[in-house]
């Protein structure tokens, strides 16, 4: 076995767990008791998905896709920063 093939099979099998990862926080996202707990697994599913897809580049050696990469973390930050701060404001009773 050389190291080219050890690494490759260690890839395919974190893809495989970040998978059942993907599948467990998608189902705390919809099940989810409250609203903070939603919030934090869609966090917990894009970091994920970004995972996944910075596994993906190396396997497919192509560079282009952690530029995706980059932009997905980009626009998840952003969403999940203003989504919990209108949660916040909405649940203190604050208004600007």
């Amino acid at each position: 076995m050389t190291v080219e093939m050890a690494y490759d099979y260690l890839f395919k099998f974190a893809l495989m767990f970040l998978a059942v990862f993907l599948i467990a926080a998608f189902y705390r996202c919809v099940k989810g008791p409250s609203t903070c707990d939603r919030l934090m697994s869609v966090n917990m599913t894009t970091t994920a998905v970004v995972a996944c897809l910075a596994i993906l580049a190396v396997l497919l050696e192509e560079d282009y896709v952690c530029d995706i990469c980059l932009i997905y973390v980009l626009i998840s930050f952003l969403s999940v920063a203003i989504v919990a701060k209108v949660y916040i404001k909405k649940g203190t009773g604050v208004e600007e």
